[in-house]
């Protein structure tokens, strides 16, 4: 009854947050999604010549928080050096950026496909070295969410 009372129409604004806080709805993004929106036709970013733009994670976290969100994804390789090894700082920092913005983490992607080393498949590759790498990477990526 409310939704054809009350929230009759377009929402937007203060409408469209009420709206979310009366049925308990909360949004999260992924951090990707306040990057440097590269994709196929821009694999540096569409924004890659502006000086000013940041795509540290900290300012992803920042901009998710400022368009409202209540939670962010994160995928598992921004917390990795390039060994695949865990980096404490980097955890440490976000921890932070997520109290200071008050979001909830609420997933951890595990990243298996833009390495070229996963171009066969990762937890599926037929090369047994290969498969075991693969999930040795997803078991640190629960480790790593956990924290």
């Amino acid at each position: 009854a409310r939704l054809e009372t009350e929230y009759k129409g377009y929402l937007k604004g203060d409408r469209l947050e009420q709206f979310f806080d009366d049925f308990g709805i909360k949004l999260a993004a992924g951090h990707w999604c306040a990057g440097d929106f590269a994709d196929r036709f821009a694999p540096v970013g569409y924004l890659s010549n502006e000086p000013n733009f940041k795509s540290d994670v900290i300012s992803q976290i920042e901009r998710v928080a400022q368009a409202g969100m209540k939670g962010i994804e994160f995928h598992e390789v921004i917390f990795i050096d390039r060994n695949y090894k865990k980096d404490g700082p980097i955890i440490q920092r976000v921890k932070e950026a997520l109290a200071k913005y008050k979001l909830i983490p609420t997933n951890m992607n595990t990243n298996l496909w833009t390495d070229p080393k996963w171009k066969l498949g990762g937890i599926t590759n037929v090369n047994k070295s290969i498969r075991e790498d693969a999930l040795a990477i997803a078991l640190q990526g629960i480790e790593i969410a956990k924290e």
